[in-house]
């Protein structure tokens, strides 16, 4: 039986995520894709205007929120903790393409709960959050002081028409990447599961 040298064990500590960031990174993709499932049920299989999709409206809400709060802590710990390189065997625009896959999802997971936030804070009905009352996004209580339809309107389609279809493609891109290289040789899933082994 062969004994991993102590420099081979460091070396995939330090290509590995942190718990914080594993924990962060599967709540944060778990609760983001019940959301999709549960904004679609709401809207395309739930009548309109009863009393069942007010109720889904409200955790879709109060999860919407959740996991707003999970994304800033997750850019807090990105922020703190030193991240663990990509791997050498990656070539330059694999290395690209990973990257920029990364900052589109921070900016994805940044602006899905923000149009939501905005939508509420538009809507002149109080937010509730797991029951408990949460502010209207900063600098924009006055909107619920008018009529904004047509703002709802337009921030509905970005959140609900664009964002989720680009999540989805970035998902869908980051799945098959993950998978190519975890199977061609090049495993890669270890660095994120809490599980894995290299």
């Amino acid at each position: 039986m062969t004994k991993t040298s102590p420099a081979f064990h460091d070396a995939g500590q330090q290509r590995r995520y942190s718990g914080a960031a594993m924990a962060l990174h599967w709540a944060i993709a778990l609760l983001i894709l019940a959301q999709i499932g549960l904004g679609w049920w709401m809207n395309e299989v739930v009548p309109d205007h009863t009393p069942i999709q007010e109720q889904l409206e409200g955790l879709h809400i109060s999860l919407g929120l959740t996991t707003m709060l999970l994304i800033a802590v997750r850019i807090a710990v990105r922020l703190v903790q030193k991240q663990p390189p990509l791997s050498t065997d990656l070539a330059a625009w694999e290395r690209l393409l990973a990257v920029a896959g990364h900052l589109l999802f921070y900016l994805l997971m940044i602006a899905l709960p923000l149009t939501g936030w905005i939508m509420i804070s538009a809507r002149a009905d109080p937010i509730s959050f797991w029951g408990l009352a949460w502010p209207r996004l900063p600098g924009l209580e006055f909107l619920a002081a008018h009529d904004q339809r047509p703002l709802r309107h337009a921030l509905q389609n970005i959140h609900t028409n664009l964002l989720i279809w680009v999540v989805l493609a970035n998902l869908a891109l980051h799945v098959a990447g993950a998978l190519k290289h975890q199977f061609g040789g090049h495993p890669v899933l270890w660095r994120m599961s809490p599980f894995g082994r290299r």
